[in-house]
């Protein structure tokens, strides 16, 4: 059953062994543990017992764990993981057998000591990055002033006459000029140099004359500029920041290798990040539980199938604990945990990026699975494709020990890639028609129109079969009548319809079956309704959902059209090779061209293909039969995010 059964399970242990049980539990990984107070048990329990703290382990051990997250981001910020290309989508762990695993985790007490030493390096690497900042800031101000000759200690304000640097607009250095010569002609006026905007230009004058220049240097929006903590020329302090750069890209070197050096640390750094998440898993579990003085209270939902297993765990490993279960009550929240087996289970993941099904639903992933494999066949449609497709996903599978959806993605892709090799035998597609072989079936590049009929036919076969489903389920839930006036009438009146336009042999026939239908249809869809007006009016309106029906046919044209798209790209680069060609390096381009032509194409098509063929599912297929907004199972087991610990075989 996909669906699989759960039950109630209630743990009472004394308090000495809490540790020990929640360690047999979180190595078995099969149980979902739940808030006790937020349960309806709680009503009976909350006269017995109180509920339970993390108290201060709680604290330490997320402090602990910030620790490391700091140590680890602190280290990927200097010195990245290098993953491989696979990796950089699918993730990539690092293996760990058992006793290494345990090695690292007894090494605890280092993590301060490499803490210290990261948080160290990161302050000398924040000096030096503020240093280098201001050190290239500088150089810039001074640049405009490199031909300076007179020292920057010299400018200033002295008895008779005043020295400065100073910037003017380009536009206003005529203007500057000329008032000067007319309102304070006592002065030295020397342009050092001049930029897009500013002109950077050396001024002394007289001090009687103050009141005057000041008015034209503001009239002419002059700004002075101060260099007063140098001494020398522009051109010596220059030099001297340069210099300066220069030591703190040594500085910074010596700190990288500082850095560096902390790398040996890091597999430890990942494994007791990894223990230490899952300690703070277990001590934030604890205040789920119930207590008294001596003993304490767990609820939770354990698979039914799991059931003996904990039990007969909790019998061998624990002294105290007595372990009582029960089936779900009506209206508890149960959570979901689907289990479909063979091929099926690998569409799992496109109905749980949609919504876990509730409880009281039926899971839709079988229903799905045959026709997300046809429908992602058609959209791909090339043999060559597909072959590569499953070959690469088959060396991600064994590459990488990928997990839960993961996996499923995974071999979503390879099924897709052999669905791919069917279609593209059908329709004579071998990596467009780089290998010219006929088709088995027809080439939807000559008939399209037959495509897009049979997509048509297939889209209209996905609907109805939608529909079926809803039909199965209110026969099942108790309702027969439900299924005649919502599926049955519009199955009637669909197929009139369809009769009256599409086989004019037929048409007779067709439109009584559509008047029936859609009479039907207005004597039921509004008997919900009060009143007889407005059950008479809800049902003539229930007609207008004819338009929807319509829209989701006409939606499966998108198969046809990623399909040919698929094609006329990889016809495309095989033209395009083909153009280069003739010559040896004509030929090495051809070969480049066609690579990674055909490696773009294959990539963007499956792309397009998973997401189209989901869509088909989402909208046109589930929304006849399937609402979800389910609880999926969470069970409290042990997760990782850096490492993969390998079981030796003794266990």
């Amino acid at each position: 059953m996909p669906i699989i059964e759960m039950k109630k399970v209630f743990l009472l242990g004394h308090r000495q062994e809490r540790e020990n049980i929640f360690n047999v539990l979180h190595d078995l990984g099969s149980l979902e543990m739940l808030d006790i107070k937020s349960s309806e048990a709680w009503d009976d329990f909350e006269a017995l017992v109180e509920p339970e703290h993390a108290g201060e382990a709680l604290s330490e051990t997320e402090a602990a764990l910030s620790e490391l997250r700091y140590c680890l981001d602190f280290l990927q910020r200097y010195y990245p993981v290098k993953k491989s290309f696979v990796e950089q989508f699918t993730g990539g762990k690092l293996d760990l057998s058992e006793s290494d695993f345990k090695d690292y985790i007894a090494r605890l007490d280092q993590v301060r000591e490499v803490y210290d030493s990261c948080h160290g390096a990161e302050e000398k690497m924040a000096r030096i990055r503020n240093e280098e900042t201001q050190t290239k800031n500088l150089i810039e101000e001074l640049e405009p002033w490199s031909d300076l000759s007179v020292p920057l200690e010299e400018l200033g304000r002295g008895s008779f006459t005043i020295m400065g640097l100073y910037t003017v607009p380009v536009d206003n250095l005529g203007s500057l000029q000329a008032s000067l010569t007319e309102k304070a002609p006592n002065h030295y006026f020397d342009q050092i140099s001049s930029g897009t905007d500013y002109v950077y230009f050396f001024f002394a004058g007289l001090t009687e004359e103050e009141q005057d220049r000041q008015e034209i240097f503001k009239e002419n929006t002059v700004s002075a500029v101060s260099f007063s903590d140098m001494t020398g020329t522009a051109s010596e302090n220059i030099e001297r920041q340069y210099k300066k750069a220069e030591e703190l890209k040594s500085e910074r070197e010596t700190v990288l290798k500082e850095i560096e050096a902390l790398l040996e640390h890091r597999p430890m750094l990942m494994a007791c990040y990894d223990y230490i998440s899952n300690e703070v898993q277990k001590h934030e579990a604890v205040t789920y539980l119930a207590r008294t003085e001596n003993s304490f209270l767990l609820e939770g939902w354990i698979p039914a199938p799991g059931l003996s297993d904990i039990e007969q765990a909790v019998e061998e490993k624990t002294e105290t604990a007595v372990l009582t279960s029960r089936d779900p009550e009506p209206g508890e929240n149960v959570p979901v945990l689907l289990h479909n087996q063979g091929p099926v289970e690998a569409y799992e993941v496109v109905t749980k990026l949609y919504s876990t099904p509730k409880r009281s639903e039926i899971d839709p992933t079988p229903y799905m699975a045959p026709f997300f494999f046809v429908f992602f066949g058609i959209c791909l449609s090339d043999a060559g494709y597909g072959i590569i497709l499953s070959l690469m996903a088959i060396y991600v599978s064994r590459k990488l020990k990928l997990e839960g959806m993961g996996k499923q993605l995974i071999y979503l892709l390879f099924l897709g890639g052999i669905s791919a090799f069917i279609f593209g035998i059908l329709f004579g597609g071998y990596f467009g028609d780089l290998i010219k072989l006929p088709p088995l079936w027809f080439n939807p590049l000559d008939e399209p129109m037959r495509m897009l009929f049979y997509c048509f036919g297939i889209g209209l076969f996905h609907v109805y079969f939608g529909m079926a489903v809803q039909a199965y389920r209110n026969i099942k839930a108790g309702q027969p009548m439900s299924a005649v006036y919502d599926q049955g009438f519009w199955f009637i009146f669909l197929n009139g319809l369809i009769m009256m336009m599409a086989l004019p042999e037929l048409a007779s026939v067709g439109q009584w079956l559509a008047v029936a239908g859609g009479a039907g249809l207005v004597l039921s869809q509004g008997r919900h309704q009060s009143g007889i007006v407005m059950k008479f009016m809800s049902g003539l309106l229930s007609l207008y959902n004819i338009t929807g029906y319509l829209s989701d046919v006409l939606s499966y044209s998108r198969l046809l059209a990623l399909g040919l798209a698929s094609i006329v790209i990889a016809t495309a680069i095989n033209a395009m090779s083909e153009m280069v060609g003739g010559t040896i390096i004509g030929s090495v381009i051809m070969v480049l061209v066609l690579l990674g032509g055909h490696a773009f194409n294959i990539i963007i098509s499956t792309l397009s293909s998973y997401v189209h063929t989901s869509r088909l599912q989402y909208i046109e297929f589930f929304s006849k039969f399937f609402e979800g907004g389910g609880k999926a199972f969470k069970p409290f087991r042990a997760q990782t995010s850096y490492v993969d610990i390998t079981k030796s075989e003794s266990n």
